[in-house]
């Protein structure tokens, strides 16, 4: 692990998982809370305060009992869940996405066994070097400095998303974070980022054109569809058909139409078959564009909107 001995004692909410750059930040119940108390991503409404109020651990803490494995997914080895057991925060798993091109991570938690980074680390070589962390929005921002000190590479947020970043006066991040501006942020010809907004400003997803990777010829089973990583961005239900689009999950405030239509019409230039969540088992496979499209008209419609009010061009 990379010298980060006066780093691992940064605080962490114990809700969303992002770190600090302060230590022993004030734990306190509700009701005790004092100026300048608290997480503001989980005082802001779309997260929440616990009813046994805010809670904070740290890197060395977690480190005690926590730990980190890779899952590949079944459908497609080169797409691998990060895993912490038990789960932290919200319980997200970021990707590790092996592109012919370079490794890409897709969002963050708050802790990275050694041996995980030195799993990572080892599916790299020159021709396929470790391109980064890119994070869809600020619930995911997690513990990314310290992950990608670990990792040796950049984190990659949008800049309009900035004010949520928790160390972003901190000179130890400098170094390591990229604040990214427009609508799209490309790693290599595959990989590209999109900026849907909505649920942040700078919410994005990640889209991944496997018909350009190029396989060995011992290898025909694995799919060149597209597929999107939608984080949440919107969300893939347990049915796994449908996806719902909220400004707040835990708090269930829909996104406005015009949200809605914003996201699709970000996404209407590609295309993809699959779509993967960020929880294990919330995955939308084959169709997800059309299944997308087709839960945006609906999510609108049950807003009490009258058809053509809000247009959802194919």
């Amino acid at each position: 692990m990379a010298d980060l001995q006066h780093e691992l004692n940064l605080s962490i909410c114990k809700t969303c998982a992002v770190q600090y750059a302060q230590t022993s930040l004030r734990s306190y119940k509700l009701g005790d809370e004092l100026e300048g108390d608290g997480c503001p991503i989980c005082l802001d409404p779309r997260q929440y305060v616990p009813a046994t109020g805010q809670s904070w651990t740290s890197w060395a803490t977690l480190e005690l009992d926590h730990t980190t494995k890779l899952v590949p997914e079944p459908d497609d080895e080169r797409i691998i869940r990060i895993v912490t057991e038990p789960p932290i925060g919200i319980g997200q798993t970021p990707f590790v996405i092996c592109t012919s091109s370079g490794i890409l991570i897709w969002d963050c938690g708050s802790y990275l066994s050694q041996d995980t980074v030195d799993s990572i680390l080892a599916l790299t070589s020159p021709s396929k070097p470790l391109l980064g962390i890119a994070i869809s929005h600020p619930h995911f921002f997690g513990a990314s400095v310290m992950w990608a000190k670990n990792l040796g590479c950049k984190v990659f947020m949008c800049e309009l998303d900035r004010e949520w970043f928790m160390r972003k006066e901190d000179s130890e991040a400098v170094d390591v974070v990229e604040f990214w501006k427009g609508e799209r942020k490309n790693f290599g010809e595959a990989l590209t980022v999109i900026r849907c907004g909505g649920h942040f400003p700078g919410s994005c997803v990640l889209h991944w054109n496997r018909s350009l990777e190029s396989l060995p010829t011992s290898i025909t089973s694995l799919t060149k569809k597209g597929v999107v990583f939608c984080s949440d961005t919107f969300m893939v239900a347990p049915d796994r058909k449908t996806l719902s689009f909220m400004w707040s999950y835990p708090n269930q405030i829909p996104l406005p139409p015009k949200d809605v239509q914003t996201i699709w019409n970000s996404l209407r230039p590609f295309q993809f078959d699959d779509i993967y969540g960020a929880w294990p088992g919330r995955l939308c496979l084959n169709e997800g564009r059309e299944r997308l499209l087709d839960a945006a008209r609906y999510f609108v419609k049950m807003e009490g909107w009258e058809e053509g009010q809000f247009v959802f061009d194919d």
